[in-house]
C-alpha cells in the first residue's frame, strides 16, 4: 500500500491500454510526489517519463493523463481542480488544461490519482471507474451527442452519483480546437478532447466511496478556514467575481486600451459597456453558480431567448468568452454571445480559439483575403453577429467553411497562404505556437506578451497573469507600459501558477490567498515540509522547468518564443496604448537568464542539477 494513502493523495495511478481494455495499476511514489505535487506537475512527469518524442499527438501512442491534485476534494476553498495532460495537437507541445466539473472528484473518490489512457479503442467507448475498478464498454449510443446529452445519457444509464468527463461532436471528428467537459465546464484549451476523439472514448465516468482524508486533520481545518476566511474578505473573490463573474473586468480592459478589438486590430471596442459584467447581469443572468465545492460562485447561469439544441439556459459566458465571441469580432450583442457560447459548449470547442477563427476570418473578408464562396457566401464583415452565429456553428459541426477553422487559425492561415500566396493570410493569425490569443492585448500591458511568448502550452493568459498588476492594479502594481522587472514578474507568476496548478485549487482563489497559504494547507493534507513559501515556489520552478524540457525535446527553441507580427511590428493605432508595440527582445533576453537558461531558451544543466532533474 503506498505510504501517500491518507495523506490527501489516493496514492495509486491507473494505466489502461484501450485496445484490449488492459489496465495495470502502480502506487505513487512519495518522493515524486513532494517533487511535483499532482495535478500540472504529476502529469507533466508522468508524459515526459513515458511518452516517446515526436509522436504524432493523434495516434494510439500519445497519452492522454487525467490527474487529480493533493487538494482535490477537500475542504480547500475551490479544491476541485483537475489537469488533463497531453501532447497538443493543435501545438505539438506540452499541453495542461483545467476543469473545475466534479469529474476529479469522482476520480479520487474512485480511487485514483491519476488516469494514463494510450491506444486506440476498437469502437467508440465509454470508461467505467468504480472503487479501484475499471472497465470498458461500446458507446454507440452516445455517437454525436452534445456534451449535455451524453453527461445526461450516462448518468441514465449508470447512476447520478457517476461523475462524468466527455467529448462533443467536434472531439469525436477530432477537431484540433476541442476541449473535455464536464458538467459544461471545459478543460478547453490546446485540443485534449482531440486527443480523446482519436482514442474513440467518448466519456469517462467515475464514482466510489474513498473519501479522502488528510495528514493532520485539525491543522489542515484550520488551514482551510483561514483560507476561506480571506477568500470571503478579498474584494475580488468576495464582490466582485460572486456579483458579476468574470466579466468584471471587461470595462476596466477596455479603459487601458488592452481590450483586443475586431483581431487585435485596435485595443478599445465602443460598445464595451454593453457586454460589461453589469449588462449581463441585468439583462441575461438569472442567477449564479460555481464549480463543484467553490466558495466564489464566478459562474452566472443565462436566459436565452433563442436558445440551441431545445437548450434555453446556459451557464456563462465569462469574461473571455465575452470578449472572443463579442469586442474580438466587434459583436456588441450580448444575446448574439451567449448563443455562440452555448454551440461551442455542446459541441465542445474552446470559444477562444473559435472566437480568434471567426475574428481572423472576418479580417480576411474584409481584406479582400476571402470572398463570398470561401466563406459559403457569409457576410463576414466585423460586426455582423448573424454571421458570427453562423460561422460558429459551422466551426462546431465541421460543415463548409467551418472545416477551415476547426483546426484553428494557424492551419487556417497556412491553407489559405497556399492558396491564395498572400503573406497577409499569414500576419492575420493571431496565434503563438499555434495557440490563439486570449482577451489582453500585450501591447498595453508588456508583462503578458512576454507571457504569452513564453507560456509552456502556447498564447496563454493564465500561465503568467501579469494583468493583474499592469491593468488592474493588484499586488502593488506595475507600470504595463514599461519593460524593466517584466522578466522577474512573469517567472514569478509562471512558477507559482505551476504550484497553483499542482496543488488543486483554482486561479480565483489566488487573488485572496498566498503561497504561504497554500503551503499551509499542503503540509496538514499531505505531511510533507517544505519549510517555506520560497521552498515551495521552487516545486513550481521544477514543473516549469519539466514543461520546458518536453518542449526543448520536441524541438522548440527560442524562435518559438515570438509572438504574432502585429504585436511586435503594427504600433496599437488607438486609445491609450496608442502608438505601442511589444518590446520582446529585452525582456526575453533577461528572462532566458533569470531562468537560467541558455540563449536558445534550453535549460542548463546546472538549472537541472539543483533542480533535481538531471
Amino acid at each position: 500500500m503506498s505510504t501517500l494513502r491518507g495523506r490527501a493523495y489516493a496514492g495509486k495511478v491507473l494505466h489502461i491500454y484501450l485496445p484490449e481494455a488492459k489496465t495495470r495499476c502502480e502506487e505513487l511514489d512519495e518522493k515524486e510526489a513532494k517533487l511535483f505535487l499532482g495535478g500540472k506537475g504529476l502529469g507533466a512527469y508522468i508524459l515526459y517519463k513515458n511518452l516517446e518524442p515526436h509522436v504524432d499527438p493523434l495516434s494510439e501512442k500519445n497519452l492522454l493523463i487525467f490527474a487529480t491534485s493533493p487538494l482535490t476534494g477537500t475542504i480547500a476553498p475551490t479544491g476541485n481542480r483537475f489537469c488533463v495532460v497531453t501532447k497538443s495537437p493543435l501545438t505539438g507541445t506540452f499541453l495542461d488544461s483545467h476543469c473545475g466539473g466534479p469529474f476529479g472528484i469522482g476520480l479520487k473518490e474512485a480511487g485514483f490519482d491519476a488516469l494514463v489512457i494510450s491506444g486506440e479503442a476498437d469502437e467508440l467507448s465509454l470508461l467505467i471507474l468504480e472503487d479501484g475498478k475499471a472497465s470498458l464498454m461500446g458507446a454507440k449510443e452516445l455517437e454525436g451527442m452534445t456534451t449535455l446529452e451524453t453527461e445526461e445519457r450516462v448518468r441514465k444509464k449508470l447512476g447520478d452519483s457517476f461523475k462524468v468527463a466527455c467529448i462533443g461532436p467536434a472531439g469525436e471528428r477530432k477537431a484540433l480546437i476541442a476541449g473535455i467537459f464536464s458538467e459544461m465546464r471545459a478543460a478547453g484549451r490546446g485540443g485534449a478532447g482531440a486527443v480523446m476523439g482519436s482514442k474513440r472514448l467518448k466519456a469517462i465516468a467515475a464514482r466510489g466511496e474513498e473519501s479522502v482524508k488528510v495528514h493532520d486533520p485539525k491543522a489542515f481545518e484550520r488551514a482551510a478556514w483561514r483560507a476561506h476566511r480571506m477568500v470571503r474578505m478579498h474584494e475580488v473573490t468576495a464582490r466582485h467575481l460572486p456579483m458579476y463573474g468574470s466579466d468584471n473586468i471587461l470595462e476596466t480592459i477596455n479603459e487601458s486600451g488592452a481590450l483586443p478589438t475586431r483581431n487585435f486590430q485596435e485595443g478599445t471596442f465602443e460598445s464595451a459597456s454593453e457586454i460589461s459584467g453589469i449588462e449581463w447581469r441585468n439583462k441575461l443572468w438569472i442567477r449564479d453558480t460555481g464549480c463543484s465545492r467553490c466558495p466564489i460562485s464566478c459562474a452566472k447561469v443565462s436566459k436565452i431567448e433563442k436558445g440551441q439544441n431545445g437548450v434555453s439556459f446556459m451557464e456563462g459566458p465569462d469574461y473571455e468568452s465575452i470578449w472572443a465571441l463579442g469586442a474580438l469580432c466587434g459583436i456588441g450583442e450580448k444575446e448574439a454571445i451567449a448563443r455562440a457560447n452555448l454551440l461551442c459548449d455542446l459541441y465542445g470547442i474552446d470559444t477562444i480559439s473559435t472566437g480568434n477563427a471567426v475574428a481572423y476570418a472576418m479580417e480576411c473578408y474584409e481584406k479582400g483575403l476571402l470572398k463570398g464562396d470561401d466563406v459559403d457566401n457569409l457576410d463576414m464583415r466585423f460586426g455582423n453577429s448573424v454571421a458570427m452565429l453562423e460561422l460558429v456553428e459551422k466551426i462546431s459541426k465541421g460543415s463548409g467553411v467551418g472545416k477551415l477553422f476547426e483546426n484553428g487559425v494557424k492551419r487556417a492561415s497556412e491553407n489559405l497562404y497556399a492558396k491564395k500566396g498572400d503573406v497577409a493570410c499569414l500576419r492575420f493569425a493571431m496565434h503563438v505556437k499555434g495557440l490563439e490569443l486570449p482577451g489582453y492585448d500585450p501591447r498595453a500591458a508588456q508583462g503578458m506578451g512576454l507571457g504569452y511568448a513564453t507560456s509552456d502550452r502556447g498564447a496563454c493568459h493564465l500561465r503568467a497573469y501579469t494583468a493583474g498588476q499592469e491593468l488592474l492594479g493588484y499586488g502593488g502594481g506595475s507600470n504595463p507600459r514599461r519593460t524593466e522587472g517584466k522578466a522577474r514578474l512573469v517567472i514569478e507568476k509562471q512558477n507559482e501558477k505551476a504550484v497553483v496548478d499542482s496543488s488543486g485549487i483554482c486561479f480565483y482563489a489566488f487573488f485572496a490567498i498566498t503561497l504561504k497559504e497554500v503551503r499551509a494547507l499542503l503540509e496538514a493534507a499531505t505531511g510533507f515540509e517544505f519549510g517555506s513559501s520560497k521552498n515551495l515556489e521552487k516545486v513550481g520552478e521544477r514543473i516549469y522547468n519539466l514543461t520546458r524540457l518536453f518542449n526543448v525535446r520536441e524541438g522548440f527553441r527560442s524562435r518559438d518564443d515570438t509572438l504574432p507580427e502585429r504585436l511586435l511590428s503594427e504600433p496599437m493605432s488607438s486609445g491609450p496604448a496608442k502608438g505601442l508595440v511589444v518590446n520582446l527582445g529585452p525582456m526575453l533576453k533577461e528572462y532566458y537568464q533569470l531562468r537560467g537558461w541558455d540563449d536558445e531558451g534550453v535549460p542548463t544543466k546546472e538549472k537541472l542539477v539543483e533542480l533535481g532533474l538531471a
